[in-house]
């Protein structure tokens, strides 16, 4: 009876050992998820932007666009970029008012396309304040104008 009642405690230590392994495993695996992803916020946060003034314009009431140089990729005809348009007064748009609108967009540099990848609206003036939208699907591809801002934003992507 003795040894009975032993093997019985010996099997319940046993599971509960491999209960406690199980947690131990899943708490580390978690742990290394939450790392995995503070680390990605901090490479794609704000302070990793390097904003260069691109050009300024009137329509809107006003407004400055920059260009992250370092963000460009390029890979044969096309090229990836952040924009970000700092506006001077709060912009409307399907509900929403915004001083800073930071775009991905994706440029076609021998069609001379482009198209919008992801973008995220901000509260305040350079990305700054609560963020009240982001969206990241890429849209359809659009034809540049000559002469636009767009073309410059195309120029400055493609060329560097």
């Amino acid at each position: 009876m003795i040894q009975y009642h032993q093997e019985i405690s010996h099997q319940s230590d046993s599971l509960l050992f491999r209960q406690f392994c199980l947690k131990e495993k899943h708490r580390k695996h978690t742990m290394k998820k939450l790392l995995f992803t503070l680390l990605l916020v901090c490479v794609s946060s704000n302070s990793m932007a390097e904003w260069t003034k691109a050009a300024e314009r009137d329509e809107k009431g006003g407004y400055t666009v920059y260009v992250d140089l370092t963000s460009i990729r390029k890979a044969n005809n096309i090229a990836k970029m952040w924009v970000l348009f700092d506006y001077k007064i709060e912009q409307k748009a399907t509900g929403v008012n915004f001083l800073s609108q930071k775009i991905r967009r994706e440029y076609n540099c021998e069609e001379k396309l482009m198209r919008i990848l992801a973008f995220s609206l901000f509260s305040r003036h350079m990305e700054k304040g609560e963020l009240i939208r982001s969206y990241s699907q890429p849209q359809k591809w659009l034809e540049i104008q000559p002469d636009s801002m767009d073309e410059t934003e195309l120029k400055t992507a493609c060329n560097q």
